[in-house]
């Protein structure tokens, strides 16, 4: 009888989910033009009544599209479409920039909001996205139930993981709050569950606990809870490290998504290999410039990205250190940052990025309150591409991005006429002025590598990206960044320059020089060769 009941109660839970995700789905397009004309509104509108109104209408609107897509990922994960992308990092520093974003909450509702960890530096492997998900829904837990003069603490430390005695990492969130009643704790983490002491309260879902707990067991983790009411709640997360618990295809270094290609006269053997080099995170939208905005002030971040997130793709930062990371992860296309910063200023990410080869190419625009001749110089001394005073014209700075960006776009063309002139890496001749010699030093260095393996049909974007000593990603970012090519295309390139060169100089027979240059198909290399140049390679020999 038991057994049918929890059948019946599991069939129950089954068409909830899909019923809440067939709906969820019809509830973005209405949300979206929503959003819209709210941003619009509240550029336009001076009535700070009718702007507080905006605001709360925006806030509500967007915890009804993240509760939408909480319900949907609780759909892929019952469907098992909610694949985990694990990569090393430190999860210290990402856990403390979750923490930030609820530090103004914490001052609003004066409660004590702290953080501790054994170590500065804890390597795990984790799906950042996913870890986010788990911290904002715990994180936003503490704060429903705990009040005026409560303590909240974030705690990382090395422990044993529950019932194997193994090493793991212990993610804790404790709280002084209204706590837990015992006998709730148990159904904590059902789906649509909320507990009797609670949910007269605050209301809720019932379902940001059962989504943490799924992407916690995805990670091959444990959370676990403890309580009780009028004293408080702890939540425990326990997370392996290394990487035996986790599936090959759960591991990543980048996040990669082959582009869809059609080859028509390739054999299958080069066709692996340029797919596997043809690949992209799947965070960054390659189709769209990339803008990393950095600044402190909510209000303000979200002014800059609501005038640019139709024509970029937007990564956010609230301080020059974080700005700093994401800067080095994602090599965006062009950076607008604040001056004035807590942690780390705009001048000083400036001047670390321009001394990094890894984002040295990337232009920075400075915004500041203070516009003194001085603070100018000194902005510009940094390596900062531009400088804007606050209040600025959203106008201004939109015209001044399109300037740099147009500027990159020529010198990405002046640098690959360089590149194709050049007999070899040493004789890459550019113009004092119009590189940096960081640029122009990684410039020789990659088309020396590219050289060095001209005639290996097997040297692939991987090869390519350890020896530069870059990840796939930055080394794409970086060279798209200073030619408008990605690493694929790079590496073909000078492969047909080279190409060319030899059947100018008539050192071989058509056949004999794709070999010399890395092909292994001849209708291959013809097609590229043609595509470059708008000649066969024989018409180009004979020309």
């Amino acid at each position: 009888m038991e057994h049918l009941e929890s059948d019946k109660l599991k069939e129950i839970d089954s068409l909830k989910s899909k019923f809440f995700a067939n709906i969820s789905h019809e509830f973005r397009t209405p949300l979206t033009l929503i959003l819209g004309p709210v941003n619009k509104l509240r550029e336009l509108i001076k009535d700070k009544v009718v702007v507080k109104d905006l605001d709360m209408m925006e806030r509500n609107a967007n915890h009804l599209k993240r509760l939408i897509n909480q319900i949907l990922d609780l759909t892929k994960l019952e469907a098992g479409k909610l694949q985990l992308k694990a990569s090393k990092i430190s999860i210290v520093q990402l856990i403390k920039s979750y923490i930030q974003s609820f530090e103004s909450l914490a001052r609003q509702k004066n409660i004590g909001f702290h953080f501790h960890s054994s170590s500065d530096d804890i390597k795990v492997y984790v799906d950042k996205e996913k870890l986010e998900q788990i911290m904002n829904n715990l994180l936003a837990n503490a704060f429903k139930y705990t009040s005026d003069g409560d303590n909240i603490l974030v705690s990382i430390k090395q422990d044993k993981f529950p019932g194997s005695g193994k090493d793991a990492i212990k993610i804790e969130i404790k709280d002084t709050g209204q706590g837990i009643s015992k006998n709730d704790l148990p159904f904590l983490f059902d789906r649509f569950y909320q507990a009797g002491d609670n949910k007269n309260s605050h209301g809720g879902t019932g379902i940001g606990l059962t989504l943490v707990k799924e992407l916690v067991e995805l990670h091959k983790g444990i959370i676990e809870v403890v309580g009780e009411y009028n004293i408080g709640t702890t939540f425990s997360i326990y997370l392996l490290p290394g990487t035996e618990h986790l599936k090959e295809n759960e591991i990543i270094t980048l996040t990669e998504k082959p582009e869809i290609q059609v080859y028509d006269d390739i054999n299958d053997k080069e066709k692996d290999i340029i797919e596997k080099d043809d690949t992209q995170d799947e965070h960054i939208n390659y189709g769209l410039a990339t803008m990393l905005i950095v600044e402190d002030n909510d209000d303000m971040r979200s002014y800059i990205r609501g005038h640019f997130e139709k024509s970029y793709q937007i990564i956010e930062a609230i301080n020059g250190a974080i700005g700093y990371e994401k800067a080095i992860e994602y090599i965006p296309d062009i950076i607008v940052s604040d001056v004035m910063m807590p942690e780390m200023n705009g001048n000083e990410m400036c001047k670390l990025l321009k001394s990094d080869e890894r984002s040295s190419h990337i232009p920075v625009i400075l915004l500041t309150a203070r516009s003194s001749g001085a603070d100018k110089i000194e902005g510009l001394e940094t390596g900062a591409d531009d400088f804007i005073t606050k209040p600025f014209d959203a106008k201004e700075l939109r015209v001044r991005i399109k300037n740099l960006i147009i500027q990159r776009e020529k010198l990405s063309e002046y640098y690959n006429s360089k590149i194709a002139a050049a007999n070899s890496a040493e004789n890459l001749q550019i113009e004092e002025g119009d590189i940096s010699s960081m640029d122009e030093q990684f410039l020789k260095k990659a088309l020396k590598t590219v050289e060095e393996h001209i005639a290996d049909e097997q040297f692939s974007v991987e090869d390519f990206s350890l020896e530069m000593a870059f990840s796939r990603m930055q080394l794409h970012r970086k060279l798209t960044g200073l030619t408008g090519q990605s690493a694929t295309d790079f590496i073909r390139t000078i492969r047909l320059n080279k190409a060319a060169k030899l059947l100018a100089l008539k050192s071989g027979t058509v056949t004999e020089i794709a070999y010399q240059v890395g092909f292994n198909s001849l209708s291959w290399f013809t097609k590229c060769f043609k595509e470059q140049y708008g000649l066969s390679p024989s018409e180009f020999a004979e020309d």
